[in-house]
């Protein structure tokens, strides 16, 4: 099958300052019509509109609306994917999908946030001048919780806390130290910020140093460890992004292929759902199989790839993704292409699409570069890949293949939700308040019967400086399950 689906044009804006950004729907309008300008394309030649969903506001249609914005008729069919990391691409591969089929021709794909306005305006006890809101309307549209009763029940519930748990699984598996690891997190950020400084859409363009990032101060601390402010996603970003999706026959007739990038492959595989049932924390073979997936499909090996965006909501998914790549954190190419969630703007679920923007820009700019670009969704739950490059440039192996996610089909951990004797610690972390004082500690133990478990401690402060004192990894203790409080509670041997 030869490459059937192309980027012929895309569209980004950043409200910054203080400015105060339109309600979403007339953000992904406006990122619409700057990806049809783009293309110099008319609106009315658009064949579906498909909207990812915004965390700052809900509508009882978003499509609908974002159509209404952009004067669309009836003809033009509406597709919607739930909030998370992966749906841009999701909606590409499904798009692609169906381009491939002969039922497309010519797609736009939008996604906003504007919840820095939002937040701005709640702070000052105001309410924006938006359309009505559907309140009964989640996000996540019917998926599954992000985690479990079980993991919840112990504070276990945002990426705060996942990723975190990731990340210090990766440096025991690295046998390194707690320093060494947050120099490594550190680093690879300010190798974003960095990418960020030079990008006119990025939220953030003061390109912190790998010692800025790291080192906690009154404006820099510690929000779970390892991670500080500054290795977090920010989430407080007005941006949109769109991308016009086409077939190569549309692509042909308009003779466009020059400014055009050529999706070669792309899918997704979605991880055992609850972290805590997973087999490995310090590896991702979900992630790794997706990876695998669309480069053959490419027609590519990791070592052709030019760049690549990796999701970087925090450092630990650029660590797993140059893993599941066969690289490591020297590696020398970009991590990013535009600097990043912590950088560039983690604007809710919708960053995938800045991603895809400017992997065509720099397509433009080099247009036999090769580019993967990767999304993560829930708690490292849901993962996808894109390899692009420019129009004129595809290898004659590339099937151009785009499917939806798959389930990777490995067999979840036994779980002991109520826990009682000896456990080992297969990772942990430590939540903060903002006094700076830890709040929540959060352990992932193997119990001796063979089943996981996770469980706080009964003295935080005493508990948390034991974990930063050693290797807290595969340390031995005792779990008992506290009736009172619902939680698992771990105690060190002596």
């Amino acid at each position: 099958m030869a490459v059937q689906t192309f980027i012929a044009g895309a569209g980004q804006h950043t409200w910054r300052d203080d400015a105060e950004a339109p309600h979403p729907a007339a953000a992904m309008a406006r990122a619409c019509s700057l990806a049809l300008r783009d293309a110099d394309v008319d609106a009315g030649e658009l064949d579906l509109i498909g909207c990812v969903e915004s965390l700052s506001w809900t509508y009882p249609d978003l499509v609908g609306a974002v159509a209404s914005e952009l004067s669309l008729d009836d003809s033009v069919e509406h597709l919607w994917v739930p909030a998370g990391g992966t749906s841009p691409q999701d909606m590409l591969h499904q798009i692609g999908a169906r381009i491939a089929a002969g039922e497309l021709r010519c797609a736009v794909i939008c996604g906003p946030e504007s919840m820095r306005t939002r937040r701005r305006m709640a702070r000052q006890d105001k309410k924006p001048a938006w359309p009505a809101r559907a309140p009964d309307l989640h996000p996540m549209g019917g998926q599954p919780r992000f985690s479990s009763e079980l993991e919840r029940r112990h504070g276990l519930r945002e990426p705060i806390h996942v990723f975190p748990l990731l990340e210090n699984a990766i440096r025991a598996a690295k046998g390194r130290t707690q320093e060494q690891q947050t120099a490594v997190a550190a680093s690879l950020l300010a190798k974003n910020a960095k990418v960020a400084q030079r990008n006119p859409h990025a939220w953030f363009h003061d390109a912190p140093s790998r010692e800025e990032i790291a080192t906690v101060t009154p404006a820099n601390r510690m929000i779970v460890f390892p991670y500080t402010k500054r290795m977090n996603a920010i989430m407080d970003v007005d941006q949109c992004a769109a991308i016009l999706v086409v077939s190569k026959s549309w692509l042909e007739e308009r003779g466009g292929s020059n400014r055009a990038a050529a999706v070669l492959g792309g899918t997704g595989v979605e991880e055992i759902w609850n972290p805590i049932e997973r087999n490995t924390f310090a590896t991702c073979p979900a992630m790794k199989r997706a990876f695998d997936i669309t480069l053959d499909r490419s027609g590519l090996v990791a070592d052709d790839i030019d760049a690549m965006d990796l999701y970087s909501c925090f450092p630990s998914p650029i660590q797993l993704g140059l893993d599941a790549l066969g690289s490591d954190v020297d590696d020398e190419r970009p991590v990013s292409l535009t600097g990043g969630l912590a950088f560039a703007g983690g604007p809710g679920n919708a960053y995938v699409l800045h991603a895809l923007a400017t992997a065509l820009t720099n397509i433009r700019e080099r247009p036999e570069s090769r580019l993967l670009v990767t999304g993560i969704g829930m708690a490292n739950t849901k993962h996808a890949a894109t390899v692009l490059t420019g129009a004129g440039h595809i290898p004659e192996t590339a099937s151009g293949e785009t499917s939806y996610r798959e389930t990777l089909g490995e067999t979840p951990r036994n779980l002991a939700s109520e826990a009682q004797g000896r456990a080992g610690i297969s990772t942990y972390t430590i939540e903060y308040a903002r006094d700076g004082s830890p709040s929540n500690i959060i352990l992932f133990l193997d119990l001796a019967n063979g089943k996981r478990t996770v469980a706080n401690m009964a003295d935080v402060a005493q508990g948390a400086a034991r974990l930063l004192a050693g290797e807290p990894v595969g340390a031995q203790g005792t779990a008992v399950y506290d009736k009172a409080s619902g939680r698992n509670v771990f105690a060190f041997d002596r």
